[in-house]
């Protein structure tokens, strides 16, 4: 093509354009990527024909390459140029950098990239290759997605990416790929979930896991929790508010007679009928020794947990905790309270027994006893059951925004 183009008078003469006029066009074609390159052609053809496509690409090739840079040349290395390299490349990374102006500046016409080439060659590149990057660049196979299917609603993200070695993105657009959701479903259930389905306050169940009548799935002491409680001295400081009801909660549950009127912040816990007193459960096990590592009564540890002052580290509500709880003090569940739905969960896998625990129940109508009254908004019109009808007779939305407008009035 070049000949031909620098050559009018050989086999081939042009009739339209002349060779400059057909680089001119070539390069204002090239500017608009290859679209415009196939456009120049195209033009080429419609007044030249005797030239083929093949030709014209050849010199757009050739035009890129003279606008780029000079064509690549090989180099010839010398056992001089290889010290200097070797011993660069030994000192670290400015000895590589001084290396490679060292050898651009005793051959001028040497590229960059030919000394990393070289380097390499000498074996003076210590690459990483990481596993699981070339795992991720691989398709997923039948094993990968049966051990991701395995593990999905189990584990993490996360941690599913490092058993497979990929990225944790990879996984999880995987996941969403096969239909499923890389949300873990831990096992158990939430205390305000539970609240919501049995229909008891939020601070009865809490309540009830203080006493030992609900365990968690990890009832420890989170350690930030604990230090917030040194630090501001809830923990130190003195408790005589709260030391004679955790006493008095405390002796009530060793007790196995009728239970008393329980105080506001404990809850009694006598058993009556054939129902057996609770062991001692692993919570209390775990927080009676934190008590004795921090020199307190381990009813000061119970009341700053039922307060929400200690956190655990897992709270949920292990289902064999709450079957236990079902069939051994059923009578503190009110089913005129709950949906059919909910009561028919209870009973068939829940072994809900109405009538158990009789004697903790009257302990506890003292707390439940504005749950028989049914309130009914006069903003909303929402039929409300309890005592949260007055937060939410405070929060009302329809209450804001009648305010809202007759400010604006």
């Amino acid at each position: 093509m070049s000949d031909r183009l620098g050559n009018t008078t050989g086999g081939y003469s042009f009739r339209f354009f002349s060779p400059e006029q057909i680089d001119r066009i070539l390069r204002a074609g090239m500017r608009r990527g290859r679209t415009g390159s196939h456009g120049a052609i195209e033009r080429i053809l419609k007044h030249e024909p005797g030239l083929t496509r093949a030709e014209l690409w050849r010199r757009i090739r050739r035009l890129k390459q003279t606008s780029i840079g000079k064509p690549y040349q090989r180099t010839a290395w010398t056992p001089e140029d290889d010290q200097i390299l070797r011993k660069g490349y030994e000192e670290g990374w400015n000895g590589k950098r001084a290396a490679v102006r060292e050898l651009l500046r005793r051959h001028p016409s040497w590229q960059p990239h030919s000394i990393w080439g070289r380097a390499a060659k000498l074996g003076l590149v210590r690459k990483t290759i990481r596993k699981d990057r070339l795992r991720s660049r691989q398709p997923w196979s039948d094993d990968d997605d049966r051990i991701l299917l395995t593990m999905a609603g189990y584990k993490t993200a996360k941690f599913i990416a490092k058993v497979l070695h990929r990225t944790e993105g990879a996984v999880r657009y995987r996941l969403a790929v096969l239909g499923k959701s890389s949300r873990v479903h831990l096992e158990g259930y939430a205390r305000r979930t539970l609240a919501q389905q049995l229909h008891l306050g939020s601070r009865t169940i809490q309540r009830l896991i203080v006493q030992g009548l609900l365990e968690v799935r990890d009832p420890r002491i989170t350690r930030e929790s604990l230090e917030h409680a040194c630090k501001t001295g809830r923990l130190t400081a003195s408790l005589h508010d709260q030391l004679p009801d955790a006493k008095e909660s405390a002796a009530i549950s060793r007790e196995e007679g009728p239970a008393v009127t329980p105080s506001t912040n404990s809850m009694p816990v006598a058993l009556g009928g054939h129902s057996k007193p609770p062991r001692s459960c692993r919570a209390k096990r775990i927080w009676a020794d934190e008590a004795r590592l921090l020199n307190v009564d381990a009813s000061v540890i119970e009341q700053l947990i039922f307060r929400g002052v200690l956190k655990l580290y897992d709270p949920r509500v292990t289902e064999k905790s709450l079957t236990r709880f079902c069939t051994r003090y059923g009578a503190l569940i009110k089913s005129d309270f709950l949906d059919a739905e909910t009561r028919n969960w209870l009973a068939g896998s829940m072994d809900l027994v109405p009538g158990a625990g009789k004697v903790v129940a009257q302990g506890m109508e003292a707390f439940r006893k504005h749950a028989l009254v049914v309130r009914t908004c006069e903003h909303c019109g929402r039929a409300i059951r309890g005592n949260v009808f007055f937060r939410h007779k405070k929060g009302c939305l329809q209450r804001s925004h009648r305010n809202a407008v007759g400010s604006q009035r």
